[in-house]
């Protein structure tokens, strides 16, 4: 059986998952304003760790976790790249070999650039977990926002797990095959590369049917479009809008002033 997908909506009965698309994007936003607005890798982590409770509650702990280790090999290059070779270098951390060296300013923007891909991750990992991709279209549309554009973001959350189905349901096929997908780099490198072809041809395929089905529908018709899911702004979506907006413009000004 294909493996369970990375990216897609998970159903729990939570607070948060309650809540409305938008309330949740203003949150999302909100964090992603805010973690470029900071001057310091520290208030990003203290970011990072508010996460915590959203997930507990949520009921996803472990599953808006788990995506962190694919960014553990990002950091590395980062720290290695950014430690060695930043331009505006001054002070020198750890003498190397061979007239290289470790430079202070290097790790410190290093850091400064992972605990922002950190922070964004988990956020954004969060909302799309906890968010129905057809309740998030329809709350877009509430907002007068084209039909379209609530499509295009539709597709662009579906399209990960969509690829990631369609590549593990051909591995599983070259498996009963007698395809060898373990062993060294190089060996799976040989394994993989010839799957790349059916994987382009599926989601060509798969691009051409869904253009001939949202057709068929008379998508581009114009007409009032109707949506089987229906969302609401409530009461409390709309208080912790406000308070979150607040909260961003508190910590962002207390992070310069500090």
């Amino acid at each position: 059986m294909p493996r369970a997908l990375l990216i897609s909506y998970i159903d729990k009965d939570s607070f948060f998952h309650k809540l409305n698309p938008v309330t949740k994007l203003v949150i999302t936003i909100s964090v992603i304003i805010l973690i470029f607005i900071t001057k310091s890798f520290i208030h990003n982590l203290i970011i990072f760790i508010f996460i915590i409770p959203f997930a507990y509650y949520s009921k996803l702990t472990k599953q808006v976790f788990m995506p962190i280790k694919y960014l553990f090999i990002i950091f590395v290059i980062l720290f290695v790249i950014q430690g060695l070779f930043y331009p505006f270098r001054e002070t020198v951390l750890i003498q190397l070999p061979y007239g290289f060296a470790i430079w202070t300013e290097g790790l410190i923007y290093a850091s400064m650039i992972s605990s922002r891909l950190l922070v964004m991750l988990v956020y954004g990992y969060l909302f799309v977990l906890t968010t129905h991709p057809g309740d998030l279209v329809s709350a877009l549309r509430k907002l007068r926002l084209p039909y379209i554009f609530g499509y295009i973001v539709l597709a662009t959350l579906q399209i990960i797990p969509r690829v990631q189905s369609q590549m593990a349901t051909i591995i599983e096929a070259q498996k009963s095959r007698g395809l060898e997908t373990k062993g060294s780099i190089v060996k799976r490198l040989r394994a993989y590369t010839p799957l790349l072809g059916p994987l382009f041809m599926g989601s060509v395929q798969n691009a051409i049917e869904r253009a001939t089905a949202l057709e068929a529908r008379a998508f581009s018709a114009k007409c009032e479009k109707t949506s089987y899911r229906e969302t609401i702004i409530m009461k409390k979506d709309k208080v912790i809008m406000v308070l979150t907006i607040i909260c961003l413009i508190i910590f962002g000004v207390t992070s310069w002033l500090l």
